[in-house]
């Protein structure tokens, strides 16, 4: 069973294999030992070793895309009208966000590392530029950051096999999972219709290391919420839990699952009705998960997304878009 710990009407942290409530965890191990892999100077990747080998020092792969500069772009600030709000995160690494949470990165070629907050998202909120000349504040939960090689704002989503034994001695498989999420301060007024148009870019981790694919895809939630504070403490800065929205009115959040690996630009857009003022957007990238149990099956998936820019246009209410509201909600 999940760990589940509840924020009101909003996120809940799911983990996979550390659940005490149900589960007496007696020992914890994923299947077999993994090798870790290093994407990009800052994405942690850990492959199953299956072979009966032993795990290496960390190995360094750099997928540079070719349209990047190595990160030398600085935060360029989109033209936009005056319904229009862009955020521009598609940068190298950006400045110090003092955050609170930091990642570790290494040098170009070779084994040389250091923790920064440049570019990192956390907990204390990072006043981020607009394209009407004023900033917003933004907040991350499991370290979304700026990568150099991508030059852009990357959420890493992740899930493979584990085990557990309970307490009738029986083995359990079980997800060990990685989310990210970002929160952007917005004052989305209220009797509106909001568009939100994300830029991103899904690169499967998968195969940069094996020849295989993702079983699985993401899910990406997009979420209007009444505060931009995700988690506001250094649990934030963890990479080994999953924050996973739930809004029962269908009118605040809205999702996509990936269903392909084709590589390419994916402009998401998402319509909001604001029946109430709400204070902040909240994107939630999600792996694919398997239901924990006995000879159960784990889907093993990595994606890293590249979050490039995000649009906000304000429009005048439209009813035809409004959807029914939940159960006893009128």
């Amino acid at each position: 069973m999940k760990k589940i710990c509840f924020y009101l009407l909003a996120p809940f942290i799911i983990t996979g294999c550390d659940s005490k409530e149900e589960l007496s965890s007696k020992s914890q191990s994923t299947k077999n030992p993994t090798q870790t892999y290093i994407i990009n100077g800052d994405i942690v990747y850990e492959a199953e070793i299956t072979d009966g080998s032993k795990p290496k020092k960390p190995i360094f792969i750099y997928d540079i895309p070719k349209s990047t500069d190595n990160g030398t772009i600085k935060k360029q600030t989109l033209k936009a009208s005056n319904e229009t709000t862009v955020l521009n995160f598609n940068y190298g690494i950006g400045e110090s966000t003092q955050s609170g949470c930091q990642v570790k990165r290494y040098k170009y070629g070779t084994t040389e590392a250091y923790y920064t907050d440049q570019g990192v998202y956390g907990f204390n909120p990072y006043p981020h530029p607009t394209s009407d000349g004023n900033s917003c504040l933004v907040r991350g939960f499991g370290l979304p950051h700026q990568n150099l090689y991508y030059g852009s704002l990357v959420l890493i989503a992740s899930n493979r096999g584990g085990q557990i034994e309970d307490n009738r001695k029986q083995i359990i498989n079980c997800n060990i999972s990685r989310g990210s999420n970002i929160s952007i301060e917005f004052p989305f007024k209220e009797n509106k219709t909001y568009e939100v148009s994300i830029t991103t870019y899904f690169n499967d981790n998968i195969p940069i290391t094996e020849s295989k694919h993702s079983n699985g895809f993401p899910t990406l939630y997009a979420q209007l919420r009444d505060s931009g504070i995700i988690v506001d403490n250094a649990e934030s800065c963890e990479t080994d839990k999953i924050l996973q929205s739930r809004e029962p009115n269908s009118n605040y959040i809205k999702s996509y699952t990936l269903d392909n690996n084709i590589k390419e630009n994916k402009n998401l857009k998402f319509n909001f009705l604001t029946t109430e003022a709400k204070k902040a957007l909240l994107i939630s990238l999600i792996p694919s998960m398997g239901i924990n149990g006995i000879n159960a099956k784990i889907p093993k998936n990595s994606y890293t997304m590249l979050l490039k820019n995000i649009t906000i246009t304000e429009k005048p209410f439209d009813n035809s878009l409004v959807t029914s509201p939940p159960p006893g909600r009128r």
